[in-house]
């Protein structure tokens, strides 16, 4: 999908699909408090991306957006890049595999934030 930052940059978009690394738990969507926790998790996901694969290059970032389903809204991360810049595309390919754990910085974020997920030993101290 494309984004039309101004009149001479076309963005190119990927999902990531999650707001967490693939092997934890998220926020259910419906839950009480879904939209809360899933903003926590994104900011904390997107800082760690930054973390393992190095700041994005200049003129790409992270968002994240809202979506629209048949259960309810949830919360996505979209990467914006320029599928014409080398550095761009590189970077891209990196972030869509993502992680598979959070890492420890990104534990003491979770816990800094207050963020308690139900039946979730993964963000022990």
């Amino acid at each position: 999908m494309m984004f039309n930052l101004n009149t001479t940059t076309m963005l190119d978009y990927i999902f990531l699909s999650q707001t967490t690394p693939c092997d934890e738990p998220c926020a259910q969507v419906g839950s009480d408090d879904y939209m809360q926790r899933a903003r926590m998790e994104a900011r904390v996901y997107m800082d760690q991306l930054k973390r393992t694969f190095g700041n994005n290059p200049e003129g790409s970032f992270f968002k994240v957006v809202r979506c629209p389903h048949d259960f309810g809204t949830y919360l996505d991360i979209r990467f914006y890049y320029d599928d014409e810049d080398q550095a761009h595309v590189k970077y891209m390919l990196q972030v869509e595999s993502g992680c598979n754990k959070w890492d420890s910085q990104a534990k003491k974020e979770l816990r800094e934030l207050g963020y308690s997920p139900k039946g979730i030993e993964a963000i022990s101290h």
